[in-house]
C-alpha cells in the first residue's frame, strides 16, 4: 500500500470549507474531486460515500472524522482532505465537530487495505502535534508535508 502522503493530492486538498452540515461537506469534497481519473462515477461515489455515512457516522474524537466508501466507483484507493473553520457535526463520541476531514475512496476487494486505512488515519488524528500541523497548514503543499513527516 502507498503511503498516505503519495495518495494524497495537493488538487484533493480543501483547506476553506464552506459547508455547514456533513453531506453538504461530503458533497463539496467530492465535487471538488471531478476529473479524478480514478474515480469511474463521481455521482455514484458520492452516493456510497452518504450512504456509508448515513449507516455509521464517521465522526471521530479530537475534532476529526473519515467519510468513506468501499466502493467499486474507483480504480485504486483515493484520498482527499477538507478543513472547516468551524467545524462540522459528523457525530463525534467527544460532542466535538470535525474540523479535520479525511474522506477516501477504495475498491471493494482491498479489505485488508483499507483497515489499514482506517487505523492508520485513526491513529495520526488522536496526535496533537499531527492536528495541529493540519490546522496551521497554510497550503495544500503543507497539508501533504505534516502528513508525510508522521
Amino acid at each position: 500500500m502507498k503511503s498516505l502522503s503519495e495518495m494524497l493530492r495537493e488538487e484533493a486538498v480543501f483547506l476553506d470549507l464552506k459547508a455547514a452540515e456533513k453531506m453538504d461537506a461530503i458533497r463539496e469534497i467530492i465535487q471538488g474531486l471531478a476529473g479524478n481519473p480514478q474515480i469511474k462515477d463521481l455521482d455514484r461515489f458520492q452516493k456510497d460515500v452518504m450512504n456509508r455515512e448515513r449507516e455509521v457516522p464517521t465522526g471521530l474524537e479530537k475534532g476529526a472524522a473519515l467519510p468513506h466508501a468501499r466502493t467499486d466507483t474507483v480504480s485504486d484507493t483515493i484520498i482527499a482532505f477538507g478543513r472547516s473553520q468551524k467545524g462540522i457535526d459528523f457525530g463525534g463520541q467527544d460532542g466535538e465537530p470535525a474540523r479535520f476531514i479525511f474522506l477516501f475512496g477504495i475498491p471493494k476487494h482491498l479489505v485488508s487495505e483499507y483497515l489499514k486505512m482506517v487505523a492508520k488515519l485513526t491513529r495520526l488524528l488522536k496526535r496533537n502535534d499531527f492536528r495541529e500541523g493540519l490546522l496551521t497548514a497554510q497550503s495544500p503543499a503543507e497539508v501533504i508535508e505534516v502528513v508525510r513527516r508522521v
